[in-house]
């Protein structure tokens, strides 16, 4: 007899071996000396370095915004609190490129411009990441808080401690884990962020050119080896982090 665990098993399996298979034909053509330019041109590098530093900030302001939105939306109740939070789904959903449209619109105006200009900047492209990432934060810290009863905080509180100093020895400390996860979901998805980032920034060589601007540029060109072999290291370096933050995060758990 057939277990469903069985069926899912080789489910599982088959779509491991439809994704490597995917790589594998992308990249056969591929060779050494691909990467070897690759690694030498300095407009990759820069395009690495760009898309890096914008995704740690996009992540850090979706830190700022999205725990405490996440805590918020988790402890409260209503039909109004439910349309903020289908309304946090917006970016999720909807094409990046669109959101891209918006912020641009909104960047463009007189008015903003006069305070700061953002378009085709640095700056423009963290705005655009985070637009575009902070729902996972927000989300994955909601999920994390709600699994967290308020009691301990009021025990906490019943023992001596301050009202932050309770929220953050039970409720947040308890919810870490999912806050962290949240926060590398934010990271990923900024660091492969292309329509907005495009449409914002401008996706200009040198200057606000983040690894898939980089990769779509050159396949524009021409140049598809450069482009495929930005392709897979690209895949290559998010599948090293992600592995790199999981086996820590396993570490830490069972040191706990």
């Amino acid at each position: 007899m057939i277990k469903y665990s069985d069926i899912f098993k080789f489910i599982t399996y088959l779509l491991v071996i439809f994704f490597v298979i995917l790589i594998s034909f992308s990249f056969d053509n591929l060779s050494t000396g691909s990467f070897k330019t690759l690694l030498n041109d300095n407009l990759f590098l820069k395009a690495l370095k760009f898309g890096i530093l914008s995704a740690t900030f996009a992540t850090f302001l979706s830190c700022i915004f999205g725990i405490p939105a996440g805590f918020f939306i988790a402890r409260s109740k209503g039909k109004v609190i439910q349309l903020i939070d289908s309304f946090f789904d917006i970016p999720v959903v909807v094409p990046p490129l669109i959101i891209g449209v918006f912020i641009l619109n909104f960047l463009s105006d007189e008015t903003v411009v006069k305070v700061t200009n953002m378009v085709f900047t640095f700056k423009g492209a963290v705005l655009a990441q985070f637009f575009i990432s902070f729902p996972f934060t927000l989300k994955m810290s909601k999920n994390a808080f709600e699994l967290v009863s308020p009691i301990y905080e009021r025990i906490a509180m019943t023992l001596g401690a301050g009202y932050f100093k309770s929220f953050y020895d039970t409720t947040f400390k308890l919810a870490l884990n999912g806050i962290l996860s949240g926060m590398i979901l934010s990271w990923l998805r900024s660091f492969g962020e292309f329509g907005a980032t495009l449409l914002v920034a401008g996706g200009i060589r040198g200057k606000t050119e983040n690894l898939p601007i980089y990769i779509y540029l050159n396949m524009m060109e021409g140049d598809y080896d450069k482009g495929i072999a930005a392709a897979f290291l690209g895949v290559l370096f998010v599948f090293v982090f992600i592995v790199t933050v999981r086996f820590i995060g396993n570490k830490k758990r069972g040191d706990v």
